[in-house]
């Protein structure tokens, strides 16, 4: 006598079988998902950080003239540029400030085609572009060396960006 389907107990075999793949899948993909979020996180820390670095290369390779100021605390330095290599607003030779701003410790560029003195003045307001760089900045210094310049450059549970850069 030929058999003409399967038995009661194929079927749960089967459709035990077929459930076990589908677990081990569904595990498989989310633990792809996992990956890929932290890897795009990974990957925007990693953009953030370069255009940091480039930014500061070329604001501070070969000004007009360079003035560091220390504030009280020995942790940051105001620097303030004329005639920086790089314009984020299409200005020629703009004059540009970096400092640390003590509410969250951040790090900030501001640039401008006039003069930047501290504190802005209120009719400046206007004259003036601001952006944020990075938040909870630590430790912004900057070394005078006779034929460079070293940028050292810490931010909160993060390793030192550090940037060396023509005099």
């Amino acid at each position: 006598m030929k058999k003409q389907g399967f038995t009661l107990i194929e079927l749960l075999i089967s459709i035990i079988l077929f459930g076990l793949i589908a677990v081990l899948l569904f595990g498989t993909l989310d633990n792809m998902r996992h990956q890929l979020t932290f890897l795009q996180s990974k990957s925007a820390t990693i953009d953030t950080k370069n255009t940091i670095l480039s930014l500061m290369r070329s604001d501070f390779d070969r000004p007009k003239s360079l003035t560091l100021t220390q504030p009280l605390t020995k942790e940051f330095t105001v620097a303030t540029l004329t005639g920086s290599n790089r314009s984020l607003y299409d200005n020629s030779l703009p004059y540009v400030t970096w400092l640390v701003l003590k509410k969250n410790n951040t790090l900030v560029r501001l640039e401008s085609v006039y003069p930047i003195t501290l504190p802005i003045q209120p009719e400046m307001l206007y004259k003036i572009h601001s952006d944020v760089i990075a938040t909870g900045c630590e430790i912004f210094r900057i070394y005078e060396e006779p034929k460079h310049r070293l940028l050292y450059l810490k931010l909160s549970n993060q390793a030192p960006l550090v940037v060396q850069v023509a005099r």
